[in-house]
């Protein structure tokens, strides 16, 4: 069963996809989902958010202020990172409200460093999984790595705040594998919007925002060793600061949820998913 909601934060509305299951898991959290930069809610809804329904969990989306069919866009350059935060921490709220399931919190690139901003915060949850994540200290080491070895990627990065600047050959070929079908990419790209100036900077690690490890509650490391983003080492060291082993994907690029190897990505999460209700 899938529907649409709408949710107040301060004076703009956020848009929530929700999943539920048809035959609901005992004991099963229930998952809210937070996208990367210059996307919305819906990069989850077309595999993983089914995959994880057809699994037993009740699956939320959040589509951050200025993304998605959220309220703001067209105030996106406005927005900093602990706006974001703000979005996430009310939309928890408005779950713990409806019911008293377990949550876990699954943030994808710079949902990630949102997720771990809002547990610096005090936010608390069974869980949380960091996929493809900004790693805790930033992204400055990784901007660096970018530099040397995919200059072309690092001067569309820089581009990021207006979509309409980027070049559609660059991004495929360093956000997906290279066997996305044409008709995929050419979707998603359709769909793609900018981002804030603001996140871009506060991303790089000048303020912190990731929580001390003995903060945090259990957690899920994945990405993938053809990203070319956030890179197998920086996934690496994420894991070993929050004490956990990594998953690295083979073959798996950066928009994970929507590469042809999705689902290798899915997997690990819902099998580390099943073992926390057991």
């Amino acid at each position: 069963m899938k529907a649409k909601s709408f949710q107040a934060a301060a004076m703009l509305q956020l848009e929530t996809i929700v999943r539920r299951p048809a035959t609901p898991r005992p004991n099963a959290p229930r998952l809210l989902l937070v996208h990367g930069i210059c996307v919305g809610a819906w990069v989850w809804e077309e595999h993983f958010m089914p995959y994880l329904a057809d699994a037993g969990f009740e699956v939320h989306a959040l589509s951050l202020r200025g993304h998605g069919n959220s309220d703001g866009a067209e105030r996106l350059n406005d927005w900093r990172l602990g706006d974001y935060t703000e979005d996430l921490r009310r939309t928890v709220a408005q779950l713990r409200g409806s019911g008293d399931a377990p949550l876990v919190v699954v943030g994808h690139s710079l949902g990630g460093a949102v997720v771990q901003d809002w547990l610096r915060g005090g936010g608390h949850a069974a869980g949380a999984a960091l996929l493809a994540s900004v790693p805790p200290w930033g992204l400055a080491y990784s901007a660096w790595q970018m530099w040397l070895n995919s200059p072309e990627l690092f001067q569309q990065v820089a581009r990021l705040s207006d979509a309409q600047m980027l070049d559609p050959a660059v991004m495929r070929r360093h956000l997906f594998s290279d066997d996305l079908p044409d008709a995929e990419y050419a979707r998603f790209a359709g769909r793609v919007q900018g981002e804030s100036r603001h996140v871009g900077v506060e991303l790089q690690g000048w303020r912190p925002f990731a929580p001390m490890p003995w903060q945090a509650p259990p957690m899920f490391v994945l990405g993938g060793l053809d990203d070319r983003f956030i890179r197998a080492d920086a996934v690496q060291g994420t894991a070993t600061y929050y004490g956990v082993a990594p998953v690295l994907v083979p073959r798996l690029a950066h928009a994970l949820m929507l590469d042809p190897r999705w689902e290798d990505a899915a997997r690990p999460l819902r099998d580390w998913l099943v073992r926390m209700g057991e």
